[in-house]
């Protein structure tokens, strides 16, 4: 199976995160992005809708955009580095 159908599969079953999916995967956040962003274009193409709860800071509540996946190191508004990171998840059509 690729990267790409294996991530696939792992976000159609529960909503994660691309730091949680590198380590199951063990591979590094950078590398997964990537393949990440490419597979959901390509999943949205095919008519599955995309969930994503976008990353927001535990200190003052700040959501970041739906677009940014990865991780923020720290939010604009308040500087602090406590950030959830984003979670996406796949539902088929």
């Amino acid at each position: 199976m690729t990267l790409r159908r294996h991530l696939h599969e792992l976000l159609t079953h529960e909503p994660r995160s691309v730091s949680s999916l590198a380590r199951e995967l063990g591979l590094r956040r950078n590398d997964v992005e990537a393949d990440l962003l490419h597979m959901l274009r390509s999943a949205a193409a095919r008519g599955d809708a995309i969930d994503v709860l976008p990353a927001r800071c535990k200190a003052c509540g700040f959501e970041f955009g739906a677009d940014r996946l990865a991780k923020p190191s720290r939010c604009p508004s308040c500087k602090a580095s406590r950030i959830q990171e984003a979670m996406i998840a796949i539902r088929p059509s």
